[in-house]
């Protein structure tokens, strides 16, 4: 199984290289990209751009001691012409890790339940709910691994002689999220290949898939590392894939 750097084309295998990793983000800057204030604590984010919405952030909090990290994520910013707007919104913190923030709501348009990990979180802090009624969010779902399926067709049974549809589906996955370093907010999915394309992480160097996904009702794009695909992606194709679901958050 790859894991959510591998998705975006980062190789972090060791505590090593997430440190490395960390050190190239937050550098000699003299100031951070981003910041903000959540309940009244100061925040500062680092992000290292890799280009084609690639990016690794670094967020800081101010604690009584100084600066602190908190937390450190790869995301992917997607096209804000895949986002779609989310009602009825409540923020839920991790249970283990009290700087790691999700959204959960309502999507407007298909009614699908959607709760993901805040990609933006310092830069939207200072509105999240309930500061706001509906918040508009471009889903990504960055692969821990993927296989790409024939399209939609009937699958032969013993116990339907004429076989039956495999239908798309989008599910959180709670036996996933219980397993050892795997992140909440885990999906499994099987949708329909709308588009597909590889990009590059310009700082590693190394090509990943983008795939934008119909599990009908509910579209999103997924990043997933072509070492844990099996089969080659094609428009019209089905993606049967394990992903953590994070987005960009902004009020409505």
């Amino acid at each position: 199984m790859g894991s959510i750097f591998s998705s975006v084309g980062f190789k972090v295998e060791t505590q090593k290289d997430l440190v490395e990793l960390v050190e190239n983000t937050i550098g000699d800057k003299e100031f951070s990209d981003s910041f903000g204030v959540f309940q009244k604590v100061q925040l500062a984010g680092y992000t290292l751009n890799a280009g084609h919405g690639i990016v690794f952030n670094v967020n800081l909090a101010h604690t009584g001691e100084g600066w602190e990290i908190v937390d450190v994520s790869p995301c992917f910013y997607g096209s804000k012409e895949h986002a779609v707007v989310l009602k009825d919104c409540e923020l839920y913190q991790d249970v283990e890790d009290e700087w790691k923030f999700y959204l959960y709501g309502i999507d407007e348009e298909t009614g699908t339940p959607v709760e993901l990990y805040i990609s933006n979180f310092v830069q939207c802090a200072s509105f999240l709910p309930p500061m706001a009624e509906k918040y508009e969010i471009v889903p990504v779902g960055l692969a821990y691994n993927g296989e790409i399926l024939p399209a939609r067709r009937l699958i032969q049974t013993e116990d339907m002689e004429e076989g039956s549809t495999m239908a798309n589906f989008f599910v959180q996955t709670a036996q996933i999220q219980a397993m050892e370093n795997i992140p909440p907010v885990v999906y499994g999915l099987l949708g329909d290949i709308l588009d597909v394309k590889k990009i590059k992480n310009e700082w590693t160097g190394e090509e990943v898939y983008w795939l934008y996904v119909d599990t009908s009702p509910f579209k999103l794009e997924v990043l997933v590392n072509p070492a844990d695909l099996e089969g080659e992606p094609e428009v019209g194709k089905r993606l049967f894939a394990t992903v953590w679901l994070q987005g960009e958050v902004t009020p409505k």
